[in-house]
């Protein structure tokens, strides 16, 4: 049976992931620091192959303990890492406290980071394994209010490239997707000067057939969201200043 870890399964994106995956016939890691949540879901049919635990990402040794519980359910196999826990605060960067900005870095800079390294040898070891991360839309170009999260996403782009090409001698494709903002309690947690603004048209369940789609065909990115793409691709094509133009017009 094919395995998928997930880190902040709970809910979200995270979870809806954790369903699809399940309903495509993977055992499912379901992996975040509400563990109690995660075990509960194992109560559920479509999570009846499933394994749950506690893992924070800002910690080694959760990571690798969290790993370790997941390995002894799928016998070592790991064919798909899905990096979705984040992070987000909103709002003027100089409101933001110092908990808040770390929290950001920590989550989805470093917790991204030291995920994908424990988790490479498991990864090695399985025929066609993929890492895919969750990014944003705010890699295209840095959100005004949005500014350490967007800068995060942008190191997501950029791990993403490197290790594409780092481990693509150990059988690991390394990818990543691109979403507008969700529908769920993180993308609402905005300022309200940019939900104004905002679409909601993306619900979890669109963002984890993509991720799932990215495991049937090898793509670098993918772009979520018509008027996402159009940004993408309108700021590829004209560079910074079209770009930086579209980015004022869309967020307001």
């Amino acid at each position: 049976m094919k395995a998928v870890f997930i880190t902040g399964a709970a809910q979200g994106i995270g979870l809806a992931i954790a369903r699809h995956f399940a309903h495509e016939g993977y055992r499912v890691g379901l992996f975040d620091i509400n563990a109690a949540r995660c075990e509960a879901l194992l109560s559920e049919p479509e999570f009846k192959d499933a394994v749950a635990g506690f893992c924070d990402v800002r910690d080694s040794a959760s990571i690798d303990q969290a790993l370790t519980t997941f390995s002894h359910a799928s016998g070592g196999r790991l064919d798909v890492l899905v990096n979705n826990a984040g992070v987000l605060s909103g709002g003027e960067i100089m409101t933001h406290t110092e908990s808040q900005i770390r929290a950001m870095v920590d989550v989805n800079v470093t917790g991204l980071t030291l995920v994908s390294c424990a988790a490479h040898p498991m990864l090695k070891a399985t025929e066609g394994a993929m890492v895919i991360n969750l990014c944003s839309a705010s890699s295209i170009h840095g959100i005004p209010l949005l500014a350490v999260y967007s800068a995060t996403k942008f190191y997501v782009d950029g791990i993403t490239q490197a290790l594409n090409l780092e481990w693509e001698s150990d059988d690991i494709y390394v990818t990543c997707i691109k979403p507008p903002v969700i529908d769920t309690e993180m993308g609402r947690s905005l300022d309200p000067r940019q939900l104004e603004n905002m679409s909601w048209d993306l619900k979890p369940e669109a963002v984890a057939s993509a991720v799932f789609g990215l495991t049937q065909r090898r793509e670098l990115h993918h772009v979520l969201g018509s008027s996402t793409k159009t940004w993408h691709r309108l700021s590829r094509l004209f560079g910074m200043g079209v770009s930086r133009w579209l980015t004022r017009r869309m967020v307001g």
